[in-house]
């Protein structure tokens, strides 16, 4: 069911493409990005290790005058593909679209703008690795626009599913009767100032009986020196009646100095995580907080290269800080 799901929402995309292409006009775009990792002395990468191939094509326009459509491809390694987006909607005006098909959940800022050449971070902040799916999608109807410096987006969808941990909850059908739902509010203050709250609440087990729900908030502020961005998340997981709920939250700042051509990036990222059901034997029990320094060096508008140290301190203690290399192009 779910690959002929997929399949389905991947042809509207495609024909949606086609009408565009005859009736409209259609962008066509792409990434590609590959990674060397080096870790400590003991740690899964300690010999170094050229990987986390990545690539994506995505295709977007409008037809019929207030019709459009989006479709994205995404190659996250040499052997796993997904499909990003791939929604067909009404464009009304820029205060209203409806949109159905798959979308990337509007849950902050960096779920929908975490492609290789968007961000100057190359790992994901903690707090958001573990609230959440990478690239997290779902299929339904989602609604959005922009009324003078308010932003919104609305979505009702399939949900996320149980999983050992937060991360493991994509799903692309719906494990249970309940529809999830959530939005972002935003405010825009000028170009170079946002902030916005975000929610997500569903039932996720497959008897229909337990709720998930997250919480987060979100700021940016760019300028042409400076670049400065977070994300404070929370969720909590509603277990059965003889464990206690599960909690996750944290947060994550970065920053990035504009000095032309060669830009220093830093960041702070923390998270605990605690769910006394979840994650096998003994449950969940995370504590963890990291420190990145590094430089992104911008070669053309479309390429970086990206250098990123990690200081990773978490409980227990292990040696896992890392140096990282990432090459980044969009065309």
């Amino acid at each position: 069911m779910t690959k002929k799901i997929i399949c389905g929402v991947l042809v509207t995309g495609i024909l949606a493409a086609g009408a565009a292409g005859l009736y409209g006009q259609v962008k066509y775009g792409g990434y590609l990005s590959a990674e060397y990792l080096k870790g400590e002395a003991g740690s899964e990468n300690a010999g170094g290790s050229f990987q986390n191939l990545g690539a994506g094509f995505l295709a977007s326009g409008i037809f019929s005058s207030k019709f459009g459509f989006s479709l994205e491809a995404r190659v996250l390694s040499e052997s796993s593909f997904q499909i990003e987006q791939a929604w067909v909607g009404l464009i009304a005006s820029k205060s209203f679209s409806i949109k159905a098909g798959m979308y990337l959940v509007p849950f902050g800022i960096w779920n929908q703008a975490s492609r290789p050449h968007e961000t100057a971070l190359i790992g994901t902040p903690l707090n958001l690795a573990f609230l959440y799916p990478a690239s997290w999608r779902d299929l339904g109807v989602m609604v959005e626009g922009q009324v003078g410096i308010l932003t919104y987006s609305g979505y009702l969808g399939n949900g996320l599913k149980e999983g050992a941990t937060l991360q493991d909850g994509q799903q692309f059908s719906d494990n249970n009767k309940d529809k999830a739902w959530g939005g972002r509010l935003g405010l825009a203050f000028g170009d170079g100032i946002q902030a916005g709250a975000s929610y997500y609440t569903g039932k996720y087990d497959d008897l229909n009986e337990r709720r998930l729900e997250l919480e987060g908030i979100d700021f940016s502020w760019v300028t042409d020196q400076w670049e400065v961005r977070g994300e404070a998340t929370r969720g909590i997981i509603k277990n059965p009646a003889s464990f206690a709920a599960g909690k996750c939250e944290g947060y994550s700042i970065w920053t990035v100095m504009n000095f032309g051509h060669v830009q220093p990036v830093g960041s702070y990222q923390t998270v605990k995580y605690v769910d006394p059901f979840h994650g096998g034997e003994g449950g969940i029990l995370l504590d963890r907080n990291r420190w990145t320094a590094g430089l992104r060096f911008v070669i053309d508008k479309s390429l970086f290269i990206k250098a990123e140290y990690q200081w990773n301190d978490e409980v227990p203690k292990v040696k896992n800080n890392i140096v990282i290399v990432q090459a980044a192009l969009s065309f």
